[in-house]
């Protein structure tokens, strides 16, 4: 598999960062619900679809999830605003799908409905973390039980 334009060197990100201002009203509305959550925790018993489940599952180690866009792309599905989870450092998991942007929608409202759960908080751009409650709710979880939906992402690694 080649490595999408988003992987491009330090020098040669700042388009990304053009292309991510047309998802900032997303990014904001989601950064805000997770902040919301850390202030006014939500309840212990929140029930999250097998897309937030697989999302906790790949990143139980790392904690990073980011959401990325790539307004470049000449199909709307690509441009679309998705989930991508590290796995570990030289792995991350795209969940972005060109054949079935539903996948790529059902992953973004998973990663939502993480953010009202208060188990992902906001770092910086489109950067979430888990919060230690995410990360003790993704040791719980086991990776086979979810595998069909790790499974819709694509894997890259790096070195």
């Amino acid at each position: 598999m080649s490595i999408p334009p988003f992987f491009a060197s330090a020098a040669g990100q700042a388009g990304i960062w053009k292309e991510l201002t047309f998802s900032v009203p997303t990014l904001a509305a989601l950064a805000e619900l997770a902040a919301l959550r850390l202030v006014n925790c939500s309840a212990e018993d929140y029930e999250l679809s097998s897309e937030a489940l697989a999302i906790l599952s790949v990143t139980r180690e790392r904690g990073i999830i980011e959401l990325k866009s790539n307004n470049a792309e000449f199909e709307s599905s690509q441009r679309m605003l998705a989930v991508y989870a590290e796995k570990t450092t030289d792995t991350h998991v795209m969940f972005r799908s060109r054949e079935e942007p539903e996948i790529t929608v059902r992953f973004l409202e998973g990663f939502r409905e993480l953010c009202d759960a208060g188990m992902v908080m906001h770092q910086v751009a489109g950067e979430f973390s888990l919060t230690v409650r995410g990360f003790d709710k993704a040791k719980t979880i086991n990776a086979d039980n979810v595998a069909t939906y790790i499974d819709q992402g694509d894997v890259f690694t790096f070195k």
